[in-house]
């Protein structure tokens, strides 16, 4: 409703236009079309655009005219498969060689070839060559060829039939497995469960391997009567017979010249027939469940329904290989110049092939096969093989009329203000719209009424009426893109129908996503004239129609100015008034920052700003960049019982505490026990800090006795016992060293001015020159002013080291990939953050930590998520130097150890 109380009927996604009726052009009454319905026969009119969320003419797909020729062969056909690093491998043109196109250089070289006995020399003379050479697989005629899910190149072989295994982890020569006759491998489709399915087009059967490449068997065993090794000495058998079960495979009876086999997610297999069975000369697809068939056989003469005019109906696509990656079957032409996609629609045992418009240009196709890798299709081109890429070539039908649902003005006498309609209208398209109105509804239901003509559709230069509302399409700015609209003539009544006419030339299609009907009409004339002007009813009626023209202008902006209060609340503002709203504060919004962000930013900014500069604030500056999921818990008061989040670690409070216990559990000393006891003073004297250092070695080693207690950390085992026995006895742990030297000066300046109160407060004369003289001492000082001094230098020291520092600790989520590129990426962000931030005298180090239980890093039932452990290997990200910790990275293994989904010798556990 606008400010003037006038609503309006809504039409707005696929639902709602699918309501409507459809008819051919020329099926309005009252239309005088040009040129009459169309031919084409039972296709449908209309479509919906899922891209541009909007209704368009039926799409049909753009028919390269093949010159005249010969059609490509099944025995061009050539097996063809890509493993998981980009590698092409395929069967050359003589069927001796397999050739592999590497993914790193892109040259294309020999991988295998079978040997001729010609061919064997002796090696090179100096060369390590094995004692007993392995015998050459002795085959002909290689036919067949996929790569596995598990990393294995299988090649079919003709004479003697059966395959050829290359394990493309570990490397070396093929395993080859001989196969019962008759099999002659001609199609190879690898199954998701590792598997393989192979077709045998000479016997018109299938073969299905599972992931050790052992023949899947579904039928029961047959119970085979056979003696054990060991028997009674009557004959009889000792132990019940075996049950053998026959290799047999599974014979495609519907099928009559099976060319293609592709296996689904679902374990089931699609088999391309090349001439089925019936009067249809289109190649069909049948679907298989092991032994059974699934279903009728689609046959591929149904993008008969997206055919250009003048072509044969229905359209014959006769296929050469076939494809199926993300969802889609990929079906290429025996011309070898284009390639047509259909949707598969599987619901358990029931499928169905919808045909796809788009347009697969197949340039120089070298016939060998149509692969499926990294869930797209490709094609050999040339010594390769590239994308199968959708190319624009837009075909649609040329007519379609759309007709509303009975729309209700509520009112009798009702007079239908304008129409408004968010679309995109091509210059070679156009949309025509035809009205009929009356009080009575039977009149409408029962088609009594003439449609009238109204006038053609005008776009509205400043956009949408609505105020505030972006555009519905991600496909703005196209051509005629925009709100079109028009004034209603001769619509009164309370009950309305409208008919939309849409038309093209054949390549452009007006695309409609939103329809608005306005009802009923805010007269300017009855509300702001004189009744004067309302006497003569023809000119009142033009009148009345002349100044809506100025109201349709005039109440657009008064909705604006009405609607005002949305730009100043965070929850209804649209997304380009919030850089707006933040320029309130003085604020630039990150670009990178989603919508939720934004509002929840602008919303709390004042808590934000009270909190800034604080461990508090920062934490909510961090959070809200850089969680998942952001939400009010961020700005709450109360501070969250859970410490799953962002940690901030001030390294003041570690000297005496550890930092694990402070939320930094990358403090690799861990939890430590303090006893509650008083600490050693320098007015106790010297010996009774190395009595005690004593007592703390002879707990551990009763040989040791030092002569006294090191003030630097020792380079030996003692090490760790030494700071230990520093925090209890001490409250720190000494870290002066000689390049602390200046520090040490400065320090006994202040206390005692001048060298002569030095030397007598020390019993010495060593400083008379200056206190540029004094060393830092390297051993425990004497009792006196001299320990006491160092006692202090030593803690102003440590806190010197700790004061206006902090560390800032990022959870690594547990659904966290480990990759370096996007630790790195959250790591700048959160730098960049604090530095913004923080306060202008403090220093601070950024690291990660995970959110997981490490045993003695955590607190449970505090802070322990039960999930995986910190060194999952999924977790874990490659090491590069300068950017990974130690510990929290690996060293990339080369092949075959870095095979993920099998089990390798000498890396995995064999289980029984």
């Amino acid at each position: 409703m606008d400010v003037n109380g006038t609503r309006f009927h809504l039409l707005l996604g696929e639902a709602d236009w699918r309501s409507c009726a459809v008819e051919p052009e020329g099926g309005a009454p009252g239309v005088d079309p040009e040129g009459g319905a169309e031919a084409g026969g039972g296709e449908p009119y209309v479509a919906w655009d899922e891209g541009r969320l909007a209704l368009t003419l039926w799409p049909r797909v753009f028919q390269f005219k093949a010159p005249p020729g010969p059609l490509l062969d099944p025995s061009a056909r050539r097996g063809a498969g890509r493993d998981r690093f980009g590698n092409w491998y395929w069967i050359d043109d003589d069927e001796r060689r397999v050739l592999v196109s590497s993914s790193g250089s892109g040259r294309t070289t020999t991988f295998w070839r079978l040997q001729d006995p010609s061919d064997a020399g002796a090696p090179p003379a100096g060369s390590f060559r094995a004692r007993v050479a392995p015998p050459a697989p002795q085959a002909e005629g290689l036919r067949g060829l996929a790569v596995t899910g598990h990393h294995y190149l299988v090649v079919g072989t003709s004479a003697p039939p059966g395959l050829l295994v290359f394990d493309l982890h570990a490397g070396g020569p093929p395993e080859q497995l001989l196969w019962p006759a008759p099999f002659a491998p001609f199609d190879m489709a690898p199954a998701p469960d590792g598997g393989l399915w192979i077709l045998d087009r000479d016997n018109r059967a299938m073969w299905g391997l599972d992931c050790h490449l052992k023949v899947l068997r579904r039928d029961p065993p047959a119970v085979v009567a056979q003696l054990d090794d060991f028997q009674n000495r009557d004959g009889t058998a000792r132990v019940p017979p075996r049950q053998r079960v026959p290799i047999a495979p599974v014979l495609l009876a519907a099928v009559k010249d099976p060319i293609a086999i592709e296996a689904l997610a679902d374990g089931t297999v699609l088999i391309l027939d090349r001439q089925p069975d019936g009067a249809r000369p289109s190649s069909a697809v049948h679907r298989y469940r092991h032994d059974a068939a699934l279903g009728a056989p689609q046959f591929l003469d149904v993008m008969g329904e997206h055919a250009e005019p003048g072509a044969p109906v229905p359209f014959e696509l006769r296929a050469h290989d076939i494809a199926v990656a993300g969802g889609r079957l990929y079906a290429a032409s025996r011309t070898g110049l284009q390639a047509f996609a259909f949707e598969l629609a599987i619901d358990g045992d029931a499928w169905k092939l919808v045909p796809s418009a788009d347009y697969f240009p197949m340039r120089f196709f070298g016939a060998k096969a149509l692969v499926a890798g990294a869930d797209r299709p490709f094609y050999d081109f040339s010594d390769g093989f590239i994308d199968l890429v959708a190319q624009p070539r837009a075909r649609y039908r040329g007519a379609a009329v759309v007709t509303t649902r009975i729309l209700d003005g509520k009112e009798p006498g009702c007079v239908w203000h304008r129409l408004l309609l968010d679309a995109a209208i091509p210059g070679a398209a156009s949309v025509e719209v035809w009205s009929r109105a009356s009080d009575e509804r039977a009149d409408l239901a029962d088609d009594r009424l003439a449609w009238s003509r109204e006038p053609p559709l005008a776009i509205r230069p400043e956009g949408p009426e609505l105020p505030f509302v972006p555009r519905l399409s991600p496909c703005a700015d196209g051509p005629g893109d925009g709100t079109w609209e028009l004034l209603f003539q001769r619509a009164r009544g309370r009950w309305c129908q409208l008919r939309l006419r849409l038309t093209g030339d054949g390549t452009t299609t007006p695309a409609m996503r939103a329809l608005r009907a306005y009802y009923p009409r805010f007269s300017y004339l009855a509300n702001y004239l004189p009744a004067a002007y309302r006497e003569d009813p023809e000119s009142a009626s033009f009148l009345d129609r002349f100044l809506a023209l100025f109201e349709g202008f005039f109440t657009s902006i008064e909705d604006r100015m009405a609607a005002a209060q949305l730009l100043l609340d965070v929850r209804s503002a649209p997304p380009d008034a919030l850089d707006w709203l933040a320029g309130f504060f003085g604020v630039a919004l990150d670009p990178a920052w989603d919508d939720a962000r934004r509002r929840l930013f602008i919303q709390h900014a004042m808590d934000f700003f009270r909190w800034r500069g604080t461990i508090r604030g920062l934490r909510m500056a961090l959070d809200l960049a850089i969680a998942r999921c952001p939400s009010e818990r961020i700005f709450a008061d109360r501070a969250p019982t859970r410490h799953d989040g962002v940690r901030v670690i001030e390294k003041f409070r570690t000297r005496r505490t550890p930092g694990v216990v402070l939320g930094d559990v990358t403090d690799l000393e861990g939890i430590r026990a303090l006893p509650i006891t008083d600490r050693w003073k320098p007015d106790q004297g010297g010996k009774a800090l190395v009595e005690a250092w004593r007592a703390t070695l002879a707990a551990g080693d009763p040989t040791a006795s030092p002569a006294s207690f090191p003030i630097r950390r020792p380079l030996d085992a003692t090490a760790a016992t030494w700071a230990a026995f520093c925090r209890r006895a001490l409250g720190f742990v000494p870290s002066a060293t000689d390049a602390d030297r200046r520090l040490w000066q400065d320090f006994l300046e202040r206390a005692y001015v001048t060298p002569a109160a030095l030397d007598q407060a020390w019993g010495a004369s060593a400083t008379s020159t200056g206190f540029s003289q004094v060393p830092v001492p390297s051993a425990l000082p004497p009792d006196g002013a001299a320990l006491g001094d160092w006692y202090r230098f030593e803690g102003v020291l440590a806190v010197r080291r700790a004061a206006h520092r902090f560390v800032v600790a990022l959870p690594v989520p547990p659904s966290d990939t480990g990759n370096a590129p996007d630790y790195q990426e959250r790591l700048r962000l959160a730098e960049r953050l604090v530095a913004l931030e923080k306060p202008a005298h403090t220093v601070f180090e950024v690291k990660f930590y995970w959110v997981m239980f490490r045993i003695g890093d955590a607190r449970l039932a505090i802070d322990t998520h039960i999930h995986q452990g910190s060194r999952a290997p999924e977790l874990l990200g490659p090491m590069v130097l300068g950017e990974r910790y130690l510990a929290e990275s690996y060293l990339a293994p080369r092949p075959p150890q870095d095979a993920a989904d099998r089990r390798v010798l000498g890396r995995d556990p064999i289980r029984g």
